[in-house]
Protein backbone atom coordinates (compact mmCIF):
# COMPACT_ATOMS: atom_id res chain seq x y z
CA UNK A 1 0.00 0.00 0.00
CA UNK A 2 1.05 3.60 -0.61
CA UNK A 3 2.67 5.66 2.16
CA UNK A 4 0.02 8.26 2.91
CA UNK A 5 2.03 10.66 5.09
CA UNK A 6 2.70 13.08 2.25
CA UNK A 7 -0.35 12.26 0.13
CA UNK A 8 -3.46 12.61 2.25
CA UNK A 9 -3.23 16.35 3.15
CA UNK A 10 -4.76 17.39 -0.18
CA UNK A 11 -7.95 15.74 1.11
CA UNK A 12 -8.22 18.20 3.97
CA UNK A 13 -10.89 20.88 4.04
CA UNK A 14 -9.86 24.38 3.02
CA UNK A 15 -11.79 25.87 5.93
CA UNK A 16 -11.33 23.17 8.56
CA UNK A 17 -8.86 22.27 11.29
CA UNK A 18 -6.01 20.12 9.92
CA UNK A 19 -5.50 18.17 13.13
CA UNK A 20 -9.22 17.49 13.35
CA UNK A 21 -9.34 16.49 9.68
CA UNK A 22 -6.70 13.83 10.35
CA UNK A 23 -9.12 12.19 12.75
CA UNK A 24 -12.26 12.71 10.66
CA UNK A 25 -10.62 11.31 7.53
CA UNK A 26 -8.83 8.32 9.00
CA UNK A 27 -11.12 5.84 7.16
CA UNK A 28 -10.43 7.77 3.94
CA UNK A 29 -6.71 7.25 4.39
CA UNK A 30 -7.26 3.49 4.42
CA UNK A 31 -9.78 3.64 1.55
CA UNK A 32 -7.38 5.72 -0.54
CA UNK A 33 -4.80 2.94 -0.31
CA UNK A 34 -7.33 0.30 -1.40
CA UNK A 35 -8.07 2.25 -4.59
CA UNK A 36 -4.43 3.20 -5.24
CA UNK A 37 -4.04 0.95 -8.31
CA UNK A 38 -7.54 1.45 -9.72
CA UNK A 39 -7.70 2.34 -13.46
CA UNK A 40 -9.39 5.68 -12.62
CA UNK A 41 -5.93 7.03 -11.78
CA UNK A 42 -5.12 6.91 -15.50
CA UNK A 43 -8.19 8.94 -16.48
CA UNK A 44 -6.76 12.43 -16.59
CA UNK A 45 -3.47 11.49 -18.35
CA UNK A 46 -5.42 9.54 -21.01
CA UNK A 47 -7.71 12.41 -21.93
CA UNK A 48 -5.08 15.08 -21.37
CA UNK A 49 -3.22 13.64 -24.36
CA UNK A 50 -5.86 15.51 -26.37
CA UNK A 51 -7.09 18.23 -24.01
CA UNK A 52 -3.59 19.48 -23.00
CA UNK A 53 -4.19 21.20 -19.66
CA UNK A 54 -1.39 22.86 -17.72
CA UNK A 55 0.20 20.62 -15.03
CA UNK A 56 -1.14 22.71 -12.14
CA UNK A 57 -4.73 22.72 -13.45
CA UNK A 58 -4.53 19.01 -14.19
CA UNK A 59 -3.34 18.35 -10.63
CA UNK A 60 -6.25 20.36 -9.18
CA UNK A 61 -8.78 18.36 -11.18
CA UNK A 62 -7.02 15.07 -10.46
CA UNK A 63 -7.19 15.72 -6.71
CA UNK A 64 -10.91 16.48 -6.87
CA UNK A 65 -11.45 13.29 -8.90
CA UNK A 66 -9.54 11.26 -6.30
CA UNK A 67 -11.62 12.71 -3.47
CA UNK A 68 -15.02 12.02 -5.04
CA UNK A 69 -13.89 8.60 -6.24
CA UNK A 70 -13.05 7.71 -2.66
CA UNK A 71 -16.59 8.71 -1.68
CA UNK A 72 -17.77 6.26 -4.32
CA UNK A 73 -15.51 3.47 -2.98
CA UNK A 74 -16.65 3.97 0.61
CA UNK A 75 -20.36 4.04 -0.22
CA UNK A 76 -20.24 1.28 -2.84
CA UNK A 77 -18.66 -1.18 -0.40
CA UNK A 78 -21.24 -0.33 2.26
CA UNK A 79 -24.18 -0.66 -0.14
CA UNK A 80 -22.89 -3.97 -1.53
CA UNK A 81 -22.12 -5.33 1.94
CA UNK A 82 -18.69 -6.15 0.49
CA UNK A 83 -16.01 -8.07 2.35
CA UNK A 84 -12.83 -7.35 0.39
CA UNK A 85 -11.48 -4.72 -1.97
CA UNK A 86 -8.25 -5.43 -3.83
CA UNK A 87 -7.68 -8.36 -1.47
CA UNK A 88 -7.95 -6.25 1.73
CA UNK A 89 -10.85 -5.88 4.21
CA UNK A 90 -13.22 -3.09 3.16
CA UNK A 91 -13.02 0.18 5.07
CA UNK A 92 -16.28 -0.10 7.03
CA UNK A 93 -15.34 -3.56 8.31
CA UNK A 94 -12.42 -1.93 10.13
CA UNK A 95 -13.77 1.52 11.01
CA UNK A 96 -17.47 0.73 11.34
CA UNK A 97 -20.47 1.88 9.30
CA UNK A 98 -21.20 5.20 11.03
CA UNK A 99 -17.58 6.41 11.07
CA UNK A 100 -17.04 5.39 7.43
CA UNK A 101 -20.32 6.97 6.26
CA UNK A 102 -19.53 10.23 8.03
CA UNK A 103 -16.12 10.27 6.38
CA UNK A 104 -17.75 9.73 2.97
CA UNK A 105 -20.21 12.58 3.60
CA UNK A 106 -17.44 14.87 4.81
CA UNK A 107 -15.28 14.04 1.79
CA UNK A 108 -18.17 14.86 -0.54
CA UNK A 109 -18.53 18.29 1.08
CA UNK A 110 -14.77 18.87 0.88
CA UNK A 111 -14.94 18.11 -2.85
CA UNK A 112 -17.74 20.70 -3.19
CA UNK A 113 -15.62 23.23 -1.29
CA UNK A 114 -12.58 22.67 -3.50
CA UNK A 115 -14.47 22.56 -6.79
CA UNK A 116 -16.20 25.89 -6.08
CA UNK A 117 -12.77 27.54 -6.42
CA UNK A 118 -11.96 25.76 -9.67
CA UNK A 119 -14.40 27.33 -12.17
CA UNK A 120 -17.87 28.96 -12.05
CA UNK A 121 -19.38 25.97 -13.91
CA UNK A 122 -17.50 23.25 -12.02
CA UNK A 123 -19.92 22.79 -9.11
CA UNK A 124 -22.85 22.29 -11.52
CA UNK A 125 -20.87 19.58 -13.32
CA UNK A 126 -20.05 17.83 -10.05
CA UNK A 127 -23.72 17.88 -9.02
CA UNK A 128 -24.80 16.45 -12.39
CA UNK A 129 -22.39 13.53 -12.16
CA UNK A 130 -23.01 12.75 -8.48
CA UNK A 131 -26.70 12.54 -9.35
CA UNK A 132 -25.83 10.14 -12.17
CA UNK A 133 -23.82 7.99 -9.76
CA UNK A 134 -26.70 7.88 -7.27
CA UNK A 135 -29.19 7.00 -10.00
CA UNK A 136 -26.97 4.18 -11.25
CA UNK A 137 -26.37 2.81 -7.76
CA UNK A 138 -30.05 3.12 -6.90
CA UNK A 139 -31.32 1.22 -9.94
CA UNK A 140 -28.71 -1.50 -9.42
CA UNK A 141 -29.88 -1.94 -5.81
CA UNK A 142 -33.54 -1.82 -6.87
CA UNK A 143 -33.00 -4.72 -9.28
CA UNK A 144 -31.11 -6.74 -6.66
CA UNK A 145 -33.61 -6.06 -3.88
CA UNK A 146 -36.60 -6.97 -6.01
CA UNK A 147 -34.90 -9.77 -7.99
CA UNK A 148 -35.80 -8.04 -11.27
CA UNK A 149 -33.80 -8.89 -14.38
CA UNK A 150 -33.30 -5.71 -16.45
CA UNK A 151 -32.95 -5.67 -20.20
CA UNK A 152 -29.46 -5.42 -21.65
CA UNK A 153 -30.34 -1.89 -22.79
CA UNK A 154 -31.29 -0.86 -19.24
CA UNK A 155 -28.13 -2.51 -17.91
CA UNK A 156 -26.06 -0.43 -20.35
CA UNK A 157 -27.70 2.81 -19.20
CA UNK A 158 -27.07 2.02 -15.52
CA UNK A 159 -23.53 0.75 -16.20
CA UNK A 160 -22.62 4.06 -17.85
CA UNK A 161 -24.10 5.92 -14.89
CA UNK A 162 -22.29 3.78 -12.31
CA UNK A 163 -18.90 3.62 -14.03
CA UNK A 164 -19.15 6.60 -16.34
CA UNK A 165 -19.90 9.41 -13.91
CA UNK A 166 -16.28 9.65 -12.72
CA UNK A 167 -14.91 9.56 -16.29
CA UNK A 168 -17.43 12.12 -17.49
CA UNK A 169 -16.71 14.32 -14.48
CA UNK A 170 -12.99 14.29 -15.30
CA UNK A 171 -13.56 15.04 -18.98
CA UNK A 172 -16.12 17.81 -18.38
CA UNK A 173 -13.90 19.55 -15.81
CA UNK A 174 -10.89 19.29 -18.11
CA UNK A 175 -12.88 20.67 -21.04
CA UNK A 176 -13.47 23.87 -19.03
CA UNK A 177 -9.77 24.66 -19.47
CA UNK A 178 -9.12 23.20 -22.91
CA UNK A 179 -9.33 24.58 -26.43
CA UNK A 180 -9.75 21.09 -27.89
CA UNK A 181 -12.98 21.12 -29.91
CA UNK A 182 -13.73 17.42 -30.47
CA UNK A 183 -16.46 15.85 -28.30
CA UNK A 184 -14.81 12.96 -26.43
CA UNK A 185 -17.74 12.33 -24.05
CA UNK A 186 -19.25 9.51 -26.19
CA UNK A 187 -15.86 7.80 -26.05
CA UNK A 188 -15.81 8.29 -22.26
CA UNK A 189 -19.21 6.55 -22.06
CA UNK A 190 -17.92 3.65 -24.15
CA UNK A 191 -14.97 3.30 -21.79
CA UNK A 192 -17.37 3.20 -18.83
CA UNK A 193 -19.56 0.52 -20.38
CA UNK A 194 -16.54 -1.55 -21.38
CA UNK A 195 -15.06 -1.34 -17.89
CA UNK A 196 -18.28 -2.37 -16.17
CA UNK A 197 -18.88 -5.35 -18.44
CA UNK A 198 -15.19 -6.27 -18.19
CA UNK A 199 -15.41 -6.19 -14.38
CA UNK A 200 -18.50 -8.40 -14.46
CA UNK A 201 -16.73 -10.88 -16.72
CA UNK A 202 -13.52 -11.06 -14.68
CA UNK A 203 -15.43 -11.42 -11.40
CA UNK A 204 -17.21 -14.57 -12.58
CA UNK A 205 -14.41 -16.06 -14.65
CA UNK A 206 -12.28 -18.45 -12.61
CA UNK A 207 -8.90 -17.06 -11.55
CA UNK A 208 -6.58 -19.45 -9.71
CA UNK A 209 -5.02 -16.49 -7.87
CA UNK A 210 -8.35 -15.32 -6.44
CA UNK A 211 -8.93 -15.89 -2.73
CA UNK A 212 -11.95 -17.86 -1.48
CA UNK A 213 -13.61 -14.69 -0.15
CA UNK A 214 -13.27 -12.68 -3.37
CA UNK A 215 -13.96 -15.47 -5.88
CA UNK A 216 -17.21 -14.62 -7.67
CA UNK A 217 -18.15 -12.16 -4.94
CA UNK A 218 -20.78 -10.69 -7.27
CA UNK A 219 -22.82 -13.78 -6.39
CA UNK A 220 -22.46 -13.04 -2.68
CA UNK A 221 -23.82 -9.56 -3.42
CA UNK A 222 -26.67 -11.02 -5.52
CA UNK A 223 -25.59 -8.82 -8.42
CA UNK A 224 -27.46 -8.97 -11.71
CA UNK A 225 -24.33 -8.66 -13.79
CA UNK A 226 -24.06 -8.56 -17.59
CA UNK A 227 -23.54 -12.33 -17.87
CA UNK A 228 -26.42 -13.11 -15.52
CA UNK A 229 -28.76 -10.85 -17.52
CA UNK A 230 -27.77 -12.64 -20.73
CA UNK A 231 -28.45 -16.04 -19.15
CA UNK A 232 -31.80 -15.02 -17.64
CA UNK A 233 -32.97 -13.28 -20.82
CA UNK A 234 -32.17 -16.24 -23.05
CA UNK A 235 -33.35 -18.92 -20.60
CA UNK A 236 -36.36 -17.33 -18.85
CA UNK A 237 -37.73 -20.70 -17.70
CA UNK A 238 -34.57 -21.64 -15.80
CA UNK A 239 -35.06 -21.04 -12.07
CA UNK A 240 -31.60 -22.05 -10.85
CA UNK A 241 -29.87 -18.75 -11.64
CA UNK A 242 -32.23 -16.49 -9.73
CA UNK A 243 -32.55 -18.97 -6.86
CA UNK A 244 -28.77 -19.08 -6.38
CA UNK A 245 -28.55 -15.27 -6.59
CA UNK A 246 -31.15 -14.99 -3.82
CA UNK A 247 -28.95 -17.13 -1.55
CA UNK A 248 -26.13 -14.52 -1.55
CA UNK A 249 -23.92 -17.58 -1.24
CA UNK A 250 -20.29 -17.73 -0.09
CA UNK A 251 -20.05 -21.44 -0.83
CA UNK A 252 -17.27 -22.11 -3.34
CA UNK A 253 -18.87 -25.22 -4.85
CA UNK A 254 -22.16 -23.39 -5.38
CA UNK A 255 -20.29 -20.56 -7.08
CA UNK A 256 -18.44 -22.98 -9.36
CA UNK A 257 -21.75 -24.62 -10.27
CA UNK A 258 -23.24 -21.20 -11.07
CA UNK A 259 -20.30 -20.43 -13.38
CA UNK A 260 -20.84 -23.76 -15.19
CA UNK A 261 -24.47 -22.82 -15.80
CA UNK A 262 -23.40 -19.51 -17.35
CA UNK A 263 -20.83 -21.30 -19.49
CA UNK A 264 -23.43 -23.81 -20.72
CA UNK A 265 -25.75 -20.91 -21.63
CA UNK A 266 -23.00 -19.22 -23.68
CA UNK A 267 -22.93 -16.12 -21.44
CA UNK A 268 -19.14 -15.91 -21.31
CA UNK A 269 -18.77 -16.22 -25.08
CA UNK A 270 -21.46 -13.61 -25.64
CA UNK A 271 -19.77 -11.21 -23.20
CA UNK A 272 -16.42 -11.72 -24.92
CA UNK A 273 -18.09 -10.84 -28.23
CA UNK A 274 -19.65 -7.66 -26.80
CA UNK A 275 -16.35 -6.57 -25.23
CA UNK A 276 -14.51 -7.22 -28.49
CA UNK A 277 -17.02 -5.06 -30.37
CA UNK A 278 -16.70 -2.24 -27.82
CA UNK A 279 -12.91 -2.48 -27.98
CA UNK A 280 -12.94 -2.14 -31.78
CA UNK A 281 -15.40 0.77 -31.58
CA UNK A 282 -13.17 2.65 -29.13
CA UNK A 283 -10.03 2.07 -31.19
CA UNK A 284 -11.78 3.45 -34.28
CA UNK A 285 -12.76 6.57 -32.32
CA UNK A 286 -9.22 6.96 -30.95
CA UNK A 287 -7.86 6.83 -34.51
CA UNK A 288 -10.47 9.39 -35.61
CA UNK A 289 -9.16 11.76 -32.93
CA UNK A 290 -5.61 11.34 -34.23
CA UNK A 291 -4.44 8.47 -32.03
CA UNK A 292 -3.58 8.21 -28.33
CA UNK A 293 -0.87 5.70 -27.27
CA UNK A 294 -1.78 6.03 -23.56
CA UNK A 295 -5.40 5.16 -24.29
CA UNK A 296 -4.44 2.23 -26.54
CA UNK A 297 -2.09 0.89 -23.85
CA UNK A 298 -4.96 1.01 -21.34
CA UNK A 299 -7.24 -0.95 -23.69
CA UNK A 300 -4.46 -3.49 -24.27
CA UNK A 301 -4.08 -3.93 -20.50
CA UNK A 302 -7.80 -4.62 -20.08
CA UNK A 303 -7.75 -7.12 -22.94
CA UNK A 304 -4.72 -8.93 -21.53
CA UNK A 305 -6.35 -9.18 -18.10
CA UNK A 306 -9.44 -10.74 -19.64
CA UNK A 307 -7.29 -13.24 -21.55
CA UNK A 308 -5.47 -14.21 -18.34
CA UNK A 309 -8.70 -14.84 -16.43
CA UNK A 310 -10.14 -16.96 -19.25
CA UNK A 311 -7.19 -19.40 -19.29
Amino acid sequence: MTDMKNVLPFYYSLSGNTEEDKKLLEPAEYSFQLSDKHPYKKLTPIFNYWLKLSPDKLQQIDEIIQIVFNVCILMDDIQDDAILREGFPVTHSIYGLSYSMNTANYLELIACEKISNLHPMADKILLEELLEFSRGQGMDMYWKHNCICPTEKDYNIVAIRKSGWIIKLAVKLMKLFSTYEEDVLPLACSVALYRQIHDDYCNLRHDKNTSDDSYCDDLTEGKLSFLVIHALTNHPDDKKIMNILKLRTRNMEMKRYFVKILESFGSFKYTEKVLDELDKKMRIEIDRFGGNPIFVKSLDDFKNKMLRTSI
